[in-house]
């Protein structure tokens, strides 16, 4: 062997070396923050975890929030795809209509118990959805959902299912504004920063929420009376992603820690933290002397009866967007739902 083949050699080995000894490159993510100080969803779902994250890649891996949102909140998908900026959380029903396959795990009626709603969603999300490329423009850390919804209004009592026609209802989902548009009632597609204005200028007679983004959002100041749903109106699904370029700067072993904390393991965080956020805000509006309707067996019967076609509806737009069995995956969702919380 040459000298110079015998050098470069010895070069190439020296070099080979030099890099696996080096440290791992670190990362600051930029994370588009849009939730209101204080608000638990922030406070005790997503500061921990991002402290988490820096924990288990030894802080190599930094998230750092914006002091306001980049774009607009229901612009958080495009913002993180388009690279504005590297993280964000997405609500996705505030894109209506472009992530039909997950709207199935957003119907009616599935349960009213937070603890397991979450859970399930990832679970099903991970079996039926993780490799249809459902989110091909970012890479998906989370998928959860929020406190389920029940509706409030201004004063209208919307337990009895002929009074929700007619009526002006804030929804955020295309579940949720079918619901509506099947009881009679009008929907109002806005996000929830956008309510108490609504409320307050009677441009809407309520609004389906979660009871926690209720006071969390400070709407009881001007939505008084609560329609408790049994089972719920549904829940709003949310992904946290991170933008694919700000992912490759990641070293492969940080990325399988950073995954290890999250999927699975905030959608537990989710379901106790909303489990919990929500019974709070209903004994809270209790104390606050805020009216609460329980639905009665028979009217909510006549409510399952009228939004039956809902989840007809969404089986035929699940298999145009490309879902082979939509059927499977919704049995599975709800089979998950009906285990024990872990």
């Amino acid at each position: 062997m040459s000298f110079f083949n015998r050098s470069g050699l010895l070069a190439g080995v020296m070099l080979a070396a030099s890099a696996a000894a080096a440290p791992a490159q670190e990362v600051t993510l930029r994370y588009s923050n849009w939730l209101p100080a204080g608000y638990a969803l922030d406070a005790q779902l997503m500061e921990p975890w991002i402290a988490e994250i820096e924990k288990v890649t030894e802080g190599r891996v930094k998230i750092q929030k914006t002091p306001k949102v980049v774009g607009s909140v229901a612009s958080q998908y495009d913002v993180v795809a388009d690279g504005m900026a590297d993280m964000s959380l997405m609500v996705l029903s505030y894109a209506p209509g472009r992530f039909p396959q997950v709207e199935g795990m957003e119907l009616p009626f599935a349960s009213d118990d937070e603890s397991r709603t979450s859970p399930a969603v990832w679970a099903t999300y991970e079996k039926f959805l993780a490799d249809q490329e459902v989110f091909p423009d970012v890479v998906p850390l989370a998928l959860f959902q929020t406190g389920v919804f029940h509706v409030f209004t201004t004063g209208r009592d919307l337990s009895v299912v002929d009074n929700w026609a007619g009526a002006k209802i804030r929804s955020s989902s295309p579940s949720l504004t079918r619901i509506i548009e099947l009881l009679g009632g009008t929907p109002v597609n806005k996000p929830v920063s956008e309510v108490y204005e609504l409320a307050s200028g009677r441009m809407i007679d309520g609004a389906t929420t979660p009871p926690d983004a209720l006071l969390g959002f400070k709407l009881d100041d001007v939505l008084h009376s609560m329609t408790f749903v049994p089972g719920s109106l549904g829940s709003t699904t949310v992904l946290v992603s991170v933008n694919p370029d700000a992912w490759a700067r990641i070293s492969e072993a940080d990325q399988q820690a950073i995954r290890e904390v999250s999927g699975a393991a905030v959608a537990r965080m989710s379901g106790e933290l909303h489990r919990k956020e929500t019974e709070a805000a209903i004994a809270e509006m209790q104390n606050r002397g805020r009216t609460i309707h329980r639905m009665n067996d028979a009217e909510l019967a006549r409510m399952k009866e009228r939004v039956a076609p809902l989840t007809a509806e969404w089986l035929d737009k699940a298999k145009a967007a490309g879902l082979q069995n939509p059927q499977e995956m919704l049995d599975f969702f709800r089979a998950q739902l009906d285990r024990p919380a872990q």
